[in-house]
């Protein structure tokens, strides 16, 4: 993009035709190409687009930290004077911490599990010789108040294993602005977090930066995190900026056709649940081969002819605002475009009902009563000498559920609260101190896995991380027909039933040959939804089947995951924290707080009325993608209390704005109400 067109006063890092390219065995990946926009001053700028678009390179790119095989092709990322990309090591270390600092995606991953924060903190001042370590701790431990760390002068002692995963995204932020860096890099700040931590890092992060006249550059794909949270909004795809403007602007009165796609795709604006969610069709193209026209041309179903011959030329609209369309000028500008955002401009697939009708009278096919499970955990070892021994925790506490025939149940909740324990259990492979796990009428509790092992061809799982739960070495054909060769399943041709499956999930047959490695988010999770089906099972358990997907991917896999069900009835388990998307699968909600179901109804039922204060606040704590509908508070406050230290009485009445004196007495029993709902409550919302 010409850079005249985007410069803005008040700019404090401009990135000015940036091209990269890395170096691959199937050639040269070209991940960035002419890629320019201003980050202007004390604002919090949002990088939005799917999985492969290039947004974490360009953060990587400004700080010099790309992999070896990168290489910058041109351009420039002006910051104040400098060049960055032209920096010795020796500035860019200098300007890396100081001026310029990261909030890294998973906190576990970058923090130093070996060392307390306050030891990591202090070394992150090593710049500093004029502080003494006294002053260093006093920074450290004011910098923790800041982000909401409760008693920081105690737990910066700590060890990052002490901290929940919200606390720990916290102590990252306080890390990152403990030099008072004029920059600050958010790569996916809250992508695995659950709804109500979102909210809490959405809010301080505004409020810290404009506590610290900080300006913030958030790298997602999550729109509701970005229309809360940003004042400018830039769109990439395949390597390119396609749109930028202001974040009301961009939500509003989008102009390319693929950020109109990517808000259309987007669950928590879709209010009709009964039909498919729509997607956007294809791919990103291949970055290895030479682009010619609009690189978003093959998907676009406004594409003309000069749209594959012709590059799209820049349109600006004033400020920072500009988008690369040939609709939007030239001779071939469309006058009626873009059409109200009601208007639909990408593909629902086939208009059948999103969710199959039920066979009334079915027996279940899973039964769970009343289920406790326990783990234990050593004590202090002067507790041990005075024969205190081991102690229990109960990560799943009396929790009983059904799934039948053609349905689908999602379980949700905060990260914690025993959601993906309770799955692993009814696999048998957690084992469960007391309750009941029946399937087809069958008791399958803590049974032996000689006589499991049989049941395991009906039972499936989808594991939360597609790429993890795939063995490394081996190929798509060989870990889809696997499950063939586990269970001794003899008689069938395995490549051929390789081809059937990838048929089944619209997985491209030259994809066999891939390994994990090769393939895209989606494309790992359609491997793990056909190694699930190759048996044809009757209940499959799924684990977060969206997570870390972009909005088009999620929706082709849960209308491919709908297709299935209503194909064969499979009975679902949906474990999962993405509130939008189990309100348009799940025929019933069952929600679940440190290790106990709290709410269970008709999913329609729970979202339009919840009675307990926590239903009631995660279904409002949802991001809208609108930025005029900003939630001006945090949903819940204070973190989910420790399973070690789990409250006398309700579970949630430390975190209730309804609490009273018998909620903190008395655990709230099970009651079922007249329309059949249940829930765990002393106070029940009318």
């Amino acid at each position: 993009m010409p850079k005249d067109a985007i410069q803005t006063p008040g700019t404090l890092l401009d990135i000015r035709n940036l091209s990269v390219d890395f170096r691959t065995p199937r050639g040269r990946v070209k991940a960035l190409r002419d890629v320019s926009f201003p980050i202007r001053k004390n604002r919090i700028v949002g990088i939005v687009g799917e999985s492969g678009s290039g947004k974490s390179t360009v953060l990587w790119a400004l700080l010099g930290l790309l992999a070896k095989n990168a290489e910058v092709m041109g351009g420039e990322v002006r910051f104040g004077d400098r060049d960055l990309l032209h920096a010795s090591e020796t500035q860019l270390r200098a300007t890396r911490g100081e001026e310029i600092s990261v909030v890294f995606q998973d906190p576990m991953t970058s923090q130093i599990p070996v060392l307390t924060y306050g030891r990591q903190m202090r070394d992150i001042l090593y710049r500093r010789p004029e502080l003494s370590s006294a002053e260093k701790r006093r920074m450290a431990v004011e910098m923790l108040g800041k982000v909401g760390i409760p008693d920081p002068d105690k737990r910066i002692d700590q060890y990052p294993h002490h901290f929940s995963g919200g606390m720990r995204q916290r102590a990252g932020i306080a890390m990152a602005l403990l030099t008072g860096p004029q920059l600050l890099l958010a790569d996916e700040p809250t992508t695995a977090l659950d709804v109500t931590m979102e909210a809490q890092i959405i809010h301080l992060l505004q409020d810290l930066q404009k506590e610290l006249d900080a300006t913030v550059v958030v790298v997602s794909h999550n729109l509701g995190l970005i229309a809360e949270l940003c004042d400018d909004v830039v769109v990439m795809y395949a390597g390119e900026v396609i749109e930028a403007g202001e974040v009301r602007e961009i939500f509003h009165n989008a102009q390319h056709p693929y950020t109109r796609a990517l808000l259309e795709c987007d669950p928590a604006r879709i209010n009709d649940v009964s039909r498919k969610l729509p997607v956007i069709p294809g791919d990103i193209p291949d970055l290895t081969k030479p682009r010619r026209g609009c690189i978003y041309a093959p998907r676009c179903q406004r594409a003309l002819p000069v749209c594959r011959d012709q590059i799209p030329p820049d349109v600006a609209r004033g400020g920072m605002s500009l988008a690369r369309c040939h609709l939007l000028d030239g001779p071939h500008r469309d006058a009626n475009w873009p059409p109200p955002l009601d208007v639909m401009t990408v593909g629902l697939g086939e208009q059948s009902v999103f969710k199959p009708p039920r066979v009334k009278g079915d027996a279940p096919l899973l039964e769970v009563a009343d289920l406790n499970v326990q783990f234990k955990t050593v004590g202090p070892l002067r507790a041990w000498l005075k024969g205190v021994g081991q102690r229990h925790v109960d990560a799943v506490l009396d929790v009983s559920l059904s799934v039948s025939p053609g349905e689908t149940v999602g379980l949700v909740g905060e990260s914690g609260s025993g959601k993906t324990t309770l799955g692993r259990c009814v696999l048998n492979l957690v084992p469960a101190q007391t309750g009941s796990v029946r399937f087809e009428g069958r008791e399958i509790r803590n049974m032996p896995e000689s006589r499991f092992k049989p049941l395991r061809r009906d039972m499936a799982m989808m594991f939360q991380d597609p790429v993890g739960s795939l063995s490394p070495r081996k190929s798509v054909r060989a870990l889809i027909t696997e499950p063939f060769q586990i269970h001794g399943i003899t008689g069938v041709d395995l490549d051929s039933e390789a081809e059937r499956l990838a048929d089944m999930v619209r997985l491209p047959k030259p994809f066999l040959s891939r390994y994990p490695h090769e393939l895209s988010g989606g494309q790992a999770r359609r491997v793990g939804v056909a190694r699930a089906l190759a048996l044809n099972p009757k209940l499959i358990i799924a684990d977060e089947p969206t997570a870390g997907l972009d909005v088009s991917v999620q929706g082709e896999i849960l209308n491919l995951m709908a297709d299935l069900q209503a194909e064969h009835r499979l009975g679902y388990l949906i474990i999962t924290h993405n509130l939008p998307v189990v309100r348009h699968i799940a025929d019933r909600l069952a929600i679940m707080y440190l290790g106990r179901i709290v709410e269970e109804g008709r999913t329609d039922e729970v979202f339009a009325r919840p009675v307990h204060p926590y239903t009631k606040a995660l279904v409002e704590g949802v991001p809208q993608p609108d930025p005029d509908r900003r939630r001006v508070h945090v949903s819940i406050s204070g973190e989910v209390p420790s399973l070690l230290n789990r409250p006398k009485g309700c579970d949630f009445a430390g975190r209730c704005p309804f609490a009273q004196e018998l909620c903190r007495a008395e655990k709230p029993p099970h009651v079922t109400m007249p329309d059949g709902r249940r829930h765990a409550c002393h106070f029940p919302l009318g």
